[in-house]
């Protein structure tokens, strides 16, 4: 589909975002209500407020992106699982799963490559890791779900304040604190596949004006009994059936003490998985395909507010990560690899803010980061081969927050990054948000951002060159009444030098890709307890290097969530439905050559849950269905499968309970 037909299609949308604002929203409670409110008021109805847009706390509407907020309220009444599942309901992202790991696409892009153009943040915290510069988003999610507070998601090239992996946008994860939890609370589940998990959650603020939060969680899960795939369909290959391949376990903690102005927080994951999909060259049903995987960080926070209104926050942190994954090739009990990949690193922050006139904001950062133990061990019982790694970076950054006048708002600044041994870089990001009415935003973006080569994709390649993007993008957002607002974004994405795998001839390759899309949104929250959002996203991502099509990049994305009460304010029923069209796909060959597969069939399912909490004081339950009408459909693979596409599951369930004592 071409722009003109996408612009065409979106002044359609708009049409019907704001005919259903007015269906929606404009009862005669609200108009009333409206009609008293001065100009000021009416700029304060139902906007949420953000952090990791600018780097301190600010309306939605006049943070420099197109932002999503999910709050824990939606995730416990959709029964959100994991990250991925939060991710997925919203527009612009669609998450594949290869029933190792979960893969964000995000505008049109997602090559299955861990996430690592998609920066994720625990509290500020980076957690991306730095062997691939991953973010799980899975069951490898360093964090419980149940521990979110809310999740702030901010589209678009986000290096101008955090560097590296900024490249399609920045998700910041805000933990529930000590205070919400006040007290014990006990959470256990069981679902499909003998699925359970359990929770322990500690947390009070004591008079002395200490908070301390604590909390694990244990996951397990046996998968199912067998999975077919008709590509390894021999009588020597289990006739393509893997027999109790799919298992998985977790043991997560999450700590965080707070006194005055410091911040002590960690977490820690350990998993265990069995890789049923046997990638490129691995043996088919070998149960020694497993991948161990632990993940850690401590972080230390100190804000501080120092004379002439100038904010202080400083971090130091260290992080580690380790990833052993089993590879048995040829028949079974014959030869066995174990790539064992470890990492650690340390890090320090600092931010000055200062606020001029109530109306603007200056900020000076900088950041430097020692990746000093990065290694690959790839070892078999007569052999092993080692590599190792190590870099140091550093970035400063400006950035100017600016109300130009009443109803214009400038947002504007730059940063400089060195990354090891690559070419500096510079990355800005200008930002003018127009507010001609009450509760109408225009946002006109231009940003860039990049990515640098990973230790891993480094290990099969030297010679490949830094990520680039430059981004437009201009977004309307509307309020209707207290309770209901819209937005419409158009974004044209020039991205230079990604890196596409190609395994056979390189393992990757620089090439030049072009995006474009539009994104619509609707979101209502009202007092009554009904919750609703409803998203349409158009995307069209054309390789420039080359005709083969972007793997993984579906067309159209249709995103229904609605919750409203069905006794009181005790029991909710949720309803979602995702759809997404159908895609390209790549597999790769037994010779280790990547072709073109065949299209992945669009497909719409529907997910279910029923939430209530205080039928008995202090409990709450939940009972989610997923895939209600088990439809049969699958995702496109990740890099190096034989197979182009892998079925997902049929309809599943899950049965939770939380008590707080």
């Amino acid at each position: 589909m071409h722009l003109e037909q996408m612009l065409k299609l979106g002044v359609v949308g708009l049409a019907l975002v704001g005919f259903a604002g007015g269906a929606w929203g404009a009862d005669t409670a609200d108009l009333a209500s409206l009609k008293s409110m001065s100009l000021e008021d009416l700029g304060e109805v139902q906007v949420n407020t953000i952090v990791a847009a600018s780097g301190f706390e600010q309306k939605t509407t006049d943070a420099p992106a197109s932002i999503s907020i999910v709050t824990a309220e939606e995730i416990k009444r959709y029964g959100y699982r994991t990250l991925a599942d939060i991710l997925e309901s919203l527009q612009g992202f669609n998450v594949s799963n290869d029933r190792n790991y979960s893969y964000l696409g995000a505008r049109g892009v997602n090559l299955g490559d861990f996430n690592s153009r998609i920066l994720l943040l625990v509290d500020g915290h980076r957690v991306n890791n730095n062997l691939n510069d991953g973010a799980a988003i899975g069951p490898d999610f360093i964090l419980d779900v149940d521990l979110i507070d809310r999740v702030e998601v901010i589209r678009g090239p986000g290096s101008v304040l955090y560097g590296n992996n900024a490249f399609f946008g920045v998700i910041n994860i805000i933990t529930r604190k000590a205070g919400d939890v006040n007290g014990v609370e006990a959470s256990g589940e069981y679902g499909s596949f003998n699925s359970y998990k359990v929770r322990l959650t500690a947390g009070k603020t004591f008079t002395n004006g200490i908070s301390a939060l604590i909390s694990g969680s244990y996951y397990q899960s046996d998968g199912p009994d067998q999975l077919y795939y008709s590509e390894f369909n021999t009588p020597d290959q289990n006739h393509g059936i893997a027999q109790n391949m799919n298992d998985d376990t977790f043991e997560s903690v999450f700590g965080a003490v707070s006194y005055a102005e410091l911040t002590l927080e960690g977490a820690y994951i350990n998993r265990e998985h069995t890789d049923p999909t046997a990638p490129v060259p691995v043996t088919f049903n070998d149960s020694r395909a497993k991948i161990l995987q632990e993940r850690s960080y401590v972080d230390l926070k100190f804000t501080h507010e120092l004379p002439q209104e100038v904010d202080l926050t400083t971090r130091l942190y260290y992080d580690q990560n380790e990833l052993n994954t089993g590879y048995p090739l040829g028949q079974p009990n014959s030869i066995f690899y174990q790539n064992n990949e470890q990492g650690q690193w340390w890090g320090a922050e600092l931010q000055l803010s200062k606020r001029f006139w109530e109306k603007h904001t200056i900020s000076i950062g900088a950041e430097y980061r020692d990746d000093f133990s990065q290694s690959s061990e790839l070892a078999s019982s007569s052999s092993t081969q080692t590599t190792y790694g190590s870099r140091q970076s550093h970035g400063v950054f400006a950035q100017g927050d600016f109300t130009l006048r009443s109803d214009l708002h400038l947002n504007a600044g730059v940063r400089y990054d060195q990354y090891g041994d690559f070419d500096s870089t510079f990355s800005p990001r200008v930002a003018l948000n127009y507010t001609p009415f009450a509760q109408s935003t225009f946002k006109a973006i231009y940003g860039t951002a990049f990515r640098d080569p990973s230790f891993g994709e480094l290990i099969y390649q030297k010679n490949i060159q830094p990520e680039q993007i430059q981004s437009y993008e201009l977004a309307y957002e509307q309020g209707y009444g207290q309770h209901l607002r819209s937005s419409i974004s158009g974004y044209y994405n020039q991205m230079h030098d990604l890196l596409f795998f190609q395994n056979g001839t390189a393992a990757y390759q620089n090439i030049n890709a072009n995006a474009q899309g539009m994104e619509l949104a609707l979101e209502g929250h009202w007092t009554n307890g009904i919750l609703a959002r409803a998203s349409y996203t158009l995307q069209q991502t054309e390789n420039e290097s080359s005709a083969q099509s972007f793997p993984d990049s579906p067309e159209n994305l249709v995103k229904l969530n609605l919750s409203a009460p069905v006794w009181s304010d005790k029991i909710f029923a949720g309803l979602e439905y995702l759809y997404t069209s159908s895609s390209t796909t790549q597999f790769t060959t037994e010779s280790g050559s990547t072709l073109a597969g065949p299209n992945a069939a669009g497909f719409g399912i529907f997910n279910a849950t029923l939430f209530s909490r205080n039928l008995l004081k202090n409990l709450e339950c939940s009972a989610s269905v997923y895939n209600l009408f088990d439809a049969s459909y699958a995702e496109p693979s990740s890099q190096g499968h034989l197979q182009p596409q892998i079925p997902q599951d049929g309809r599943t369930f899950r049965l939770k309970l939380t008590y707080r004592f």
